[in-house]
């Protein structure tokens, strides 16, 4: 049980940290250049909360890791595959087309097959 838990903070955490870094992106969408987009970056706090996610993120996969097998750990990691877009589509207005719309079920049927089989 606590597995399932660390793995659903892994997943969850780094679809947080995707999003904060969409939102970042937009906030320095106007920066022509590599270093002016570092230095504005430091200074944007939905980086920081995109990096502070990535470190929950790590520190929950090793927990995951020490009895979880990496091919089904790593399978359910895919639902971010999942979630971020259909999160993308809500919170960021992008468009959602037939066709994605059916890789993403077919993403999630995949990682219901792995989860669900015998260990």
């Amino acid at each position: 049980m606590e597995n399932f838990v660390a793995l659903t903070i892994v997943v969850a955490a780094n679809v947080g940290a995707q999003l904060l870094f969409k939102l970042t992106a937009q906030q320095v969408a106007g920066e022509t250049s590599m270093s002016g987009m570092v230095l504005r970056l430091i200074a944007v706090p939905s980086m920081w909360g995109a990096l502070a996610l990535y470190a929950v993120t790590t520190l929950a996969w090793v927990w995951v890791l020490r009895t979880v097998p990496l091919s089904v750990a790593y399978s359910a990691v895919a639902l971010v595959f999942v979630f971020v877009p259909l999160l993308a589509v809500w919170l960021f207005k992008e468009p959602l087309t037939l066709q994605f719309a059916l890789g993403t079920a077919l993403i999630g049927a995949g990682v219901l097959l792995v989860q669900l089989q015998p260990r």
